[in-house]
């Protein structure tokens, strides 16, 4: 509800006037402050423009867009300097865009005065670029939410195949420990054989292979228990990620309603 508010009194910023320091002089130029980071917004303007055929050049600090028509139904031509700053160090993800209207290859530092008829239509301009600058974030807001939705989806794959592998181990100790008490079976009667055939050297060996069977049955149990814990916890962590990609998939979907027809 707090984003939506936030959006909602952005939702139309406005352009002003102001003097700024160019080249050590003083010059007029559009500012507008934006909800935005500087890299979204700067790509979006970027895009923005190149939608209309014009492709920027960096230039002093500067992205300069060259004979621009600031109105549809004007004649006039000014080349558009464009700068996008960080708001302040602790606003990081809103921005100040500052746009310089210059005539075709005039250099601003050497510019006296200000183009009035320029200057009166930068505002508008500038405004116009607001909604697109807007779907800009949303759409890089998506992108961001996308990756995060995906990662949890690994994740919650990975714990399933994990949970393919640690079955698998269960039940090959299982079958590990039933063949050991197969073995201890068979290695009684072998036992048992050597003492009424009255043969300490037989006798002995099946003693020694009968511990080395009972080591391999305590060593069997133990993993077998590890293995059948790491499960338990394994379906306990399913659960809890499954719950994390719902939340996760409920927010990128709720980005996507956002967009606008």
């Amino acid at each position: 509800m707090m984003m939506m508010a936030c959006l909602a009194a952005y939702s139309q910023p406005k352009a002003y006037e102001t003097q700024i320091n160019y080249q050590k002089n003083r010059q007029a130029a559009t500012v507008m402050e934006l909800p935005y980071p500087p890299d979204v917004v700067e790509t979006s303007i970027k895009d923005y423009m190149a939608g209309k055929g014009y492709k920027g050049s960096g230039s002093r600090g500067y992205t300069v867009f060259r004979n621009v028509r600031l109105d549809d139904g004007s004649a006039q031509l000014n080349d558009v300097h464009v700068r996008v700053d960080r708001k302040s160090r602790k606003e990081k993800n809103s921005s100040v865009v500052t746009l310089l209207t210059a005539g075709p290859n005039e250099d601003p530092a050497t510019r006296t005065g200000a183009d009035t008829l320029a200057m009166s239509r930068t505002a508008s301009f500038l405004e116009k670029m607001a909604p697109f600058i807007e779907s800009g974030d949303l759409e890089d807001r998506i992108k961001t939410q996308g990756g995060y939705t995906k990662k949890s989806q690994n994740k919650l794959a990975d714990l399933r195949d994990d949970q393919v592998s640690l079955e698998k181990k269960i039940r090959e100790g299982i079958r590990d420990l039933e063949e050991n008490k197969k073995d201890q079976v068979k290695e009684t009667k072998d036992m048992q054989d050597a003492v009424r055939s009255n043969d300490p050297a037989a006798t002995k060996k099946s003693h020694k292979r009968m511990d080395r069977l009972l080591d391999d049955q305590t060593s069997l149990q133990k993993k077998l228990q590890k293995n059948q814990a790491a499960l338990e916890q394994n379906k306990r962590d399913q659960e809890a990620q499954q719950t994390g990609v719902m939340q996760q998939q409920q927010m990128l979907d709720s980005l996507k309603g956002m967009r606008k027809n």
